[in-house]
């Protein structure tokens, strides 16, 4: 089984520390495993000096020239896009932000030519961007969202099969068309891509994506792979230890992965920051997805001597209504249900 890395990076940002991290998390549990990095010219100019670790962890590099007039973004999306009809053999891919927990050679036994996970473990009707998805679907003129399903691209088998490439291939041209409408996500192109060739693709269970950022937690104590960052959590800290902007610092000053991470990396399940809570239940969800929570923690970050002033402001409106309701319940059963 080949292992493939599709990286996009320049000096300045932290994908291929994400990549490094997660590649060494490979080779820790799959020591003899034949890994793959994916790169566009650009970025393959840039793997020196500090850079160039990944050498231990890959066994071969494949770099491939990428249309000169595509930003960055635009690039690592003709890379992913593109990466069937670049690379030889089954492969299983993995984003760079993902961190591997278990052995995967297993997937190759399970006679499937394509394969991915729901992304977010949800169904299009309790999805959190559902909005977006189905928004994204009728700008482009897709279908994909009436079979409920939308699927995550941060890990996906593929055989190299002609039916495989055919899908690829779509993917591809779906992504160019979404580009030309100004639209540089490749998942909408990839739901329809799959949409139109159901006979090809594989459902797979939610341990080969644990997308521990929303309900990923049924999957975590069996997960083969850790997939730590959303676009979501931009507004929020990640619990996880190994998404770690101290991580990712302390790799591009050095070049090597600090002690502590390679700690974190023989037991990823547990990586989780000590002071966390668990946030469940659809009501206290749609708060946290809501745009008023994103803008009181926006404040919190930018402006906290006004939030602070607006959390005194709400206290004393608690106090108020606590006290409302304590009285009010009194009358009826003597009130113990409100007193903590």
């Amino acid at each position: 089984m080949q292992y493939l890395y599709a990286l996009t990076s320049a000096p300045d940002d932290i994908y291929y520390e994400q990549f490094l991290l997660s590649a060494a998390s490979l080779k820790l549990v799959t020591p003899d495993a034949s890994v793959l990095l994916l790169c566009d010219s650009k970025t393959k100019e840039t793997l020196t000096g500090n850079r160039r670790e990944y050498e231990k962890f890959v066994s071969q590099t494949i770099t491939a020239d990428a249309p000169g007039d595509m930003n960055q973004i635009e690039v690592s999306r003709w890379v992913r896009t593109s990466m069937r009809r670049l690379v030889s053999g089954d492969f299983l891919f993995l984003d760079g932000d993902t961190v591997v927990t278990d052995d995967l050679s297993s997937i190759g036994a399970m006679d499937i030519k394509f394969g991915a996970c729901l992304d977010k473990h949800s169904l299009i009707d309790n999805h959190p961007k559902k909005k977006n998805i189905i928004e994204y679907d009728k700008n482009l003129g897709f279908d994909a969202h009436i079979s409920n399903r939308h699927y995550n691209g941060g890990v996906l088998f593929c055989a190299d099969t002609p039916e495989v490439r055919k899908l690829f291939d779509r993917w591809h041209e779906l992504w160019l068309f979404s580009r030309s409408k100004n639209i540089q996500r490749d998942q909408p192109s990839l739901n329809m891509a799959i949409h139109e060739n159901p006979s090809v693709f594989t459902e797979l269970d939610g341990t080969w994506n644990c997308q521990i950022s929303h309900n990923g937690l049924p999957y975590l104590s069996g997960s083969k792979i850790i997939h730590y960052f959303a676009t979501d959590l931009v507004l929020y800290t990640s619990p996880f230890l190994l998404a770690s902007d101290k991580i990712f610092k302390q790799i591009k000053q050095t070049g090597v992965i600090p002690d502590d991470a390679l700690e974190l990396l023989k037991n990823p399940r547990a990586a989780f920051e000590s002071e966390s809570r668990i946030i469940a239940g659809t009501d206290m969800l749609s708060v946290i997805n809501s745009n008023f929570f994103q803008f009181i923690f926006l404040m919190k970050i930018k402006i906290p001597f006004l939030f602070n002033f607006f959390n005194w402001f709400c206290s004393a409106g608690k106090k108020i209504t606590k006290s409302i309701i304590v009285k009010t319940s009194r009358k009826k059963d003597g009130g113990t249900k409100f007193y903590n």
